[in-house]
């Protein structure tokens, strides 16, 4: 039985690059908790783009990034332009 997702496009920053991509939350989940699993130690992302600060663009469909590298995460809608 497959489980509802949200959705939810977050931008993601390491030591070596920016990271854009789809975080999928447990209906009606946050963020914070997800990220705060103490179970999970990587998040995955799907839809992602790899912004590497040497310009290398890397596009791929799905990713795991340790969350021992992630300096900061944030939902893209919380980025003001």
């Amino acid at each position: 039985m497959a489980f509802e997702r949200e959705k939810v496009p977050v931008v993601i920053s390491t030591s070596v690059a920016t990271i854009k991509g789809i975080v999928h939350l447990p209906q009606g989940g946050r963020l914070t908790d997800f990220i705060n699993n103490a179970t999970r130690g990587f998040v995955p992302l799907t839809d992602v783009r790899i912004e590497h600060n040497s310009g290398k663009l890397i596009k791929t469909s799905l990713l795991q990034v340790n969350k021992n590298y992630i300096i900061f995460i944030l939902p893209e809608h919380a980025i003001e332009q």
